[in-house]
């Protein structure tokens, strides 16, 4: 269910501004990256099928020279074809692609660190949750450098593939779509962005409505500490997703799930009516959840795959689904 004016009635407007050095900060973090060489190592690992897609294991290294795993995926088509890069949810790890590269992608997947095999790149996580790692500052919060991993990411797919592919997608679900935002954001890469129900949008909004996942984590820390808590504001404000959005220019593709104890509703509009480019926003019943509805999901993956191929229509963004 495609919607845009319904979910726009539903407007939430972060009140409080970004930090003052909010946008020098993520200037001087691109430049640190952008310091750090590649470091791209290939290992090939078998074939999904005859004759394509093939599959390589990478890595290479981010912010900090920590070294981070993945694989790429060459379509059918190889150069010619799209990228699309992607990461995972926070309580997930990457897993290969195989149908969108049969499909005509090709697919660059990351763990970011501190996952799956990136996992050594976090040696010492917060007892209170992987969102708490390096939180005393905004400098050495663990989601600064998963930020830079999955740009990094897309780096890596553009020199795997040059000349440059044909258009190049940022998808993400949750924790995932948080990084492809904010990367983004940062790194002014993608034609598209597919997000679906994107965390860490309006940091102290989320708060009251989160259930589960990184904000049930955050809110747990702040119990046993409350003196704690305008200093942890401040630093996660730096990783808000609602004041990254308004640094995106590409067309956004948002899924919503108007039931979700995990990533609320309300945080995502908040992102949605923020983002800087056209957008459309897809609602369904429920995300986070193992219900049947969660089938529906199935025509977001669609409409975000069939603009990877073909392009973004002319008129995204411009007509109301309601």
């Amino acid at each position: 269910m495609l919607c845009l004016c319904s979910a726009m009635r539903k407007q939430l407007r972060s009140v409080t501004p970004p930090p003052r050095d909010f946008l020098s900060f993520w200037t001087g973090t691109l430049e640190e990256l952008d310091a750090v060489p590649f470091g791209l190592q290939r290992d090939p690992g078998g074939a999904g099928g005859a004759p394509e897609p093939r599959l390589e294991h990478i890595a290479f290294d981010s912010l900090w020279g920590e070294r981070i795993h993945g694989y790429f995926l060459h379509s059918v088509n190889g150069a010619d074809s799209p990228l699309v890069v992607h990461a995972h949810g926070y309580g997930s790890v990457c897993t290969v692609q195989w149908d969108w590269a049969r499909a005509g992608l090709n697919v660059v997947g990351i763990d970011v660190r501190g996952y799956g095999e990136s996992n050594s790149a976090v040696p010492k996580p917060s007892k209170w949750g992987y969102v708490l790692t390096g939180s005393g500052a905004p400098e050495t919060s663990v989601l600064r450098g998963a930020i830079c991993d999955y740009l990094r990411a897309a780096q890596i797919g553009r020199v795997l593939l040059a000349p440059d592919a044909r258009r190049t997608v940022f998808y993400g679900r949750s924790f995932g779509g948080a990084l492809a935002l904010m990367a983004e954001a940062v790194g002014q890469m993608a034609d598209l962005l597919a997000l679906g129900v994107p965390s860490f949008g309006w940091t102290e909004g989320r708060y009251f409505f989160v259930k589960e996942g990184s904000g049930q984590q955050i809110n747990a820390y702040l119990q046993a500490h409350p003196d704690h808590t305008e200093d942890l504001m401040l630093v996660m404000r730096y990783f808000d997703s609602t004041y990254f959005a308004e640094r995106v220019r590409c067309p956004a593709l948002v899924g919503i799930g108007l039931e979700d104890v995990v990533v609320p509703a309300k945080t995502v509009f908040a992102i949605a009516n923020h983002l800087g480019g056209p957008v459309e926003i897809m609602e369904f019943p429920f995300s986070h959840t193992d219900r049947p509805e969660e089938q529906l999901w199935d025509q977001f993956e669609v409409r975000w795959e069939d603009m990877a191929r073909q392009g973004v229509p002319n008129d995204f963004g411009r007509h109301s689904y309601a």
